[in-house]
This record gives structure tokens, C-alpha cells and sequence, in this order.
């Protein structure tokens, strides 16, 4: 697998079908990947077109994520083997959750077509311990994923340093390691530094707790020479 990216640590905005037609390629300037989250789409009966104006106009590898309400998902969104076979051809990065039914299913789809999987796990409540990341991590890898992600609710400064800590340990691996919330706000800057391989930023909605504005993360990363 080719990790087709310009920058890493890569930055991740994330948007709707909306964004697709009304942003222009400045908007996201600094941008590396767009990810479409297809669960925050309004219209999903024309999800191609929208994917395929997005290539075109951003001209950016492009990450198609379908989350469930379970996953932190907008809506939920059936059959999404049948969604991601429609738009294979037009997207880079597939997301699905470690522990979905179809999880399986769509890394084999994924892998068929050669495109770079992304296995992630989220937990809204807490972060769990270094133990049981480091299980999630290896059931990640054990169905074939390229990239494992996890994110996690940070509640303390000790779910920081365990975050910390496991992207150090694995930071060699392909992991993205996000936490979310208020107190996550360190990790989506402190991680990428130390083998984070992606963090999401927002524009206008944002796709989970915590997250920062695209352009806050790109004048951080400058700060710290990363950009």
C-alpha cells in the first residue's frame, strides 16, 4: 500500500454534500485530505455526483466515511457495502468501524480495489486502558486494515498520556489516534507530532467533539514546522 499524501502528519477536513457545491478549492487551502461524510449528506440518492464533483474540484485524495448513529454517525444510512461499491472509483480512503457487522466485508472490497482502508474505533464515554487500545489495535490489523484509528472521550490528563503514550508505541504502525472532547483538544496537535498519521479538522460543522477549525491547524502546524 501507497500512502498517496503530500504532507505527513496529514490534516483531514471534513465535509457534507453542501460543502461539496458551495466551497471552492481555497476554502480548503492547506487541506490534504477531504473526507466526505456521507451519514451528514442531505442528499444521498445522488452520492456519485457528489463524489465526483468533489474529486474535480479539490483535486485532493478523497477519504469516504458512512458512520452509524452507534459510531457517532448524523444518520443512519442502510447497506453501506452497496454505498461504498458505487463510489470505489472515485474515492482514495475507505473508514469503517472495527467492530461493524460489515467490517469485514468492506476491507475485502476495499483491498480488491486498492485503496487504503482505515479501520477506527470510537468510544464516546472514555478512554479505555493501554490494554485494551493495544486489543483494539491488533483486531484492527487482524482484518487487514491499512490504517487502525481510534478516538476516545478524554476526561482527564491521565486518558492523554495513555493516548500519547500508545501512539508512541505504535507509531510506526499506521495509526491515527484522536481525543475527543473539550480535554482532547492537545492530542489532535500533540499526536500527529509523535506518529499520528491524520487529524481532522472541520470548516463549518464539526464531526465529533473537539475538533478544531482546519485553518486553526494549519497556523499550529506552521508554528511547529510541521507545514
Amino acid at each position: 500500500m501507497t500512502l498517496s499524501i503530500k504532507n505527513y502528519p496529514a490534516i483531514a477536513v471534513v465535509l457534507n454534500d453542501e460543502d461539496v457545491f458551495t466551497l471552492e478549492e481555497s476554502d480548503i487551502y492547506g487541506a490534504d485530505i477531504v473526507e466526505l461524510r456521507v451519514d451528514m449528506f442531505r442528499d444521498i440518492e445522488n452520492i456519485g455526483e457528489i463524489f465526483k464533483k468533489a474529486k474535480e474540484k479539490f483535486n485532493l485524495p478523497i477519504l469516504a466515511t458512512v458512520r452509524h448513529p452507534s459510531e457517532g454517525g448524523k444518520r443512519e444510512i442502510k447497506d453501506r457495502v452497496k454505498i461504498y461499491s458505487e463510489i470505489m472509483h472515485l474515492i482514495d480512503f475507505i473508514d469503517i468501524e472495527i467492530f461493524s457487522d460489515e467490517a469485514e466485508e468492506i476491507i475485502k472490497l476495499s483491498s480488491s480495489h486498492g485503496k487504503t482502508m482505515i479501520a477506527s474505533y470510537h468510544r464516546f464515554d472514555k478512554t479505555p486502558t493501554f490494554e485494551e487500545l493495544d486489543e483494539i489495535f491488533l483486531k484492527g490489523k487482524r482484518l487487514g486494515a491499512n490504517i487502525v484509528k481510534i478516538a476516545t472521550m478524554v476526561n482527564s490528563r491521565d486518558d492523554l498520556e495513555t493516548l500519547l503514550l500508545f501512539t508512541l508505541k505504535h507509531k510506526n504502525d499506521k495509526i491515527v489516534t484522536i481525543g475527543m472532547g473539550e480535554k482532547g483538544i492537545p492530542s489532535r496537535i500533540i499526536n500527529p507530532v509523535f506518529g499520528s498519521l491524520i487529524t481532522y479538522a472541520s470548516l463549518k460543522t464539526k464531526s465529533a467533539p473537539g475538533q478544531l477549525l482546519l485553518s486553526d491547524i494549519i497556523n499550529i502546524f506552521r508554528i511547529l514546522g510541521l507545514r
